[in-house]
């Protein structure tokens, strides 16, 4: 590790009676696990930050008291480079666990900025909640190359309802990447819940093309699940998307039978039939 976690900050009686947000789990148990982690370095296992979660507060309630004091152990974990595969889930915690409470955010968010510039694409997903405003998010916007990067912060910017964020939904409707594409139309519905219908020719074009199924797999993640989501995933969500159709949305299952028929797609022909059984009841 690069960094090194005082042992004073992990001594256990620092930590009694303090609080986490879970009444199961003790703050004592707290460092126990960022010890645990910090020895482990590189070999740390993700599974061992769940742990930590008991930290986040319910909506609308403010940080335990642990939450205070486990911080600062946090962040240099996170950005700690030789941490390995557990700074993804680390920079998750981080990011449900600092915009919970005004006084967290205000004290430790500069802290934990760095992470939307991180090396690695899987931290810089997980860290966008951690963007002080829809202005950040455009200008990463302007500068991230990765694919991945792109459709997750595509998502965030539709969450703002932002003007500049409607004007990055409209460009993106042009985008040439299949995924980029079908996001941008997702994530439009918000604001106009018949663009996914003007669309829907294209989407389904590309969304039944075996050789572009890939490029969905590859790129298109959603907060707080490690796997990406695959084409499969979102059929299902562009079946939602026609709920104010009933028409379409009746008629989706049969066009991609069609499609599947088409192009000999075994994989597409399964779900098909199991969207069908679903709208059926």
């Amino acid at each position: 590790m690069t960094t090194e976690i005082p042992l004073t900050a992990l001594d256990g009686a620092l930590w009694e009676g303090l609080e986490t947000a879970h009444w199961s789990s003790p703050a004592t148990m707290v460092p126990r696990v960022l010890h645990r982690l910090a020895l482990a370095g590189p070999d740390a296992r993700p599974e061992d930050c769940d742990l930590l979660h008991c930290l986040v507060p319910e909506p609308g309630r403010p940080a335990p008291s642990a939450a205070h004091v486990a911080l600062p152990l946090l962040l240099a974990l996170a950005t700690d480079p030789e941490m390995g595969r557990t700074r993804v889930p680390l920079t998750v915690l981080l990011a449900r666990l600092l915009p919970a409470d005004p006084a967290l955010t205000g004290r430790y968010r500069s802290g934990a900025l760095p992470l939307l510039a991180d090396p690695d694409p899987a931290v810089r997903r997980a860290a966008l909640p951690l963007a002080p405003d829809p202005a950040t998010l455009l200008g990463l916007w302007r500068t991230e190359g990765e694919p991945s990067v792109r459709l997750a912060l595509l998502r965030a910017l539709a969450l703002t309802g932002t003007t500049g964020a409607r004007a990055v939904l409209t460009e993106t409707l042009t985008e040439e990447h299949p995924a980029l594409y079908v996001a941008a139309v997702h994530a439009s519905a918000a604001f106009d819940p018949d663009l996914p219908v003007r669309h829907l020719h294209r989407m389904l074009t590309l969304l039944t093309d075996p050789a572009l199924r890939p490029r969905f797999a590859n790129v298109w993640y959603a907060p707080h699940r490690p796997d990406p989501l695959t084409r499969e995933h979102l059929l299902w969500a562009t079946y939602g998307l026609l709920a104010h159709r009933p028409d379409l949305q009746a008629a989706l299952p049969d066009e991609l039978l069609a499609a599947a028929d088409r192009t000999g797609d075994g994989t597409l022909r399964r779900e098909a039939v199991l969207l069908a059984r679903h709208h059926a009841g």
